[in-house]
């Protein structure tokens, strides 16, 4: 019988994604541009989330869909925000990270870094220019979360849930290398650990990105 971990990470934490899909697909005539472009990057996801599966259980390595995705996933990110920023200077500086970005990661994979191998490299930096993202989003939008009421705003959940998961994952990200070592048990152990906060992290996220699609009304 498999384990609740295996179970908690390997099935309900994936399939937790189907919420917020389902919700927004619910509302998909009332989202706005910038919820269209998460509703697409949970859709991509998904399908991420399904072929490394299938990889893994044909025992193959699924780390190259990882560098892969990394980049993608940023630009939809960095798409999001381009979009709900709207002062030149920071849209500016999105659209140059949305170039520099994918370069560092092709270097590093070609250079640095084997494909095979998980991407400590930029995987943090990643996280770091999506917790930048948040807060210039957040301490743009403080005069008007006194107009409207924060808990009204669907970008607002969005932005928290990014905020919250690569916060978290910042660390695991930086250091997932040492922790993933099998070769000491208590590494092993440390490792199990910190991966399931991971999990937890990115359940959050999909449950506060489920909030957001949820808020979306008609005006």
């Amino acid at each position: 019988m498999p384990s609740f971990r295996y179970i908690y990470m390997g099935i309900i934490v994936p399939a937790s994604i189907l919420i917020p899909i389902g919700i927004g697909f619910y509302r998909r005539k009332n989202i706005g541009e910038a919820m269209r472009t998460i509703f697409f990057y949970l859709f991509l996801d998904g399908l991420v989330n399904v072929f490394v599966i299938y990889l893994t259980l044909l025992k193959t390595n699924n780390l190259p869909v990882l560098h892969i995705f990394t980049i993608i996933e940023f630009l939809f990110i960095s798409v999001f925000y381009a979009q709900v920023l709207k002062e030149k200077i920071f849209q500016k500086f999105i659209y140059g990270m949305m170039i520099i970005f994918p370069v560092l990661c092709i270097v590093n994979f070609m250079y640095f870094q084997d494909i095979t191998k998980f991407n400590t490299n930029t995987r943090p930096i990643e996280a770091l220019l999506v917790i930048i993202y948040s807060l210039i989003y957040f301490a743009q939008n403080n005069e008007d979360n006194i107009i409207v009421k924060w808990e009204s705003n669907p970008i607002n959940w969005i932005s928290t849930g990014l905020l919250l998961y690569f916060s978290g994952a910042l660390f695991i990200f930086s250091f997932s290398n040492i922790t993933s070592s099998t070769s000491v048990s208590k590494n092993h152990n440390l490792d199990i650990l910190i991966w399931t906060i991971h999990a937890t992290l990115l359940l959050l996220m999909y449950l506060l990105f489920a909030k957001g699609f949820s808020k979306c009304r008609k005006k």
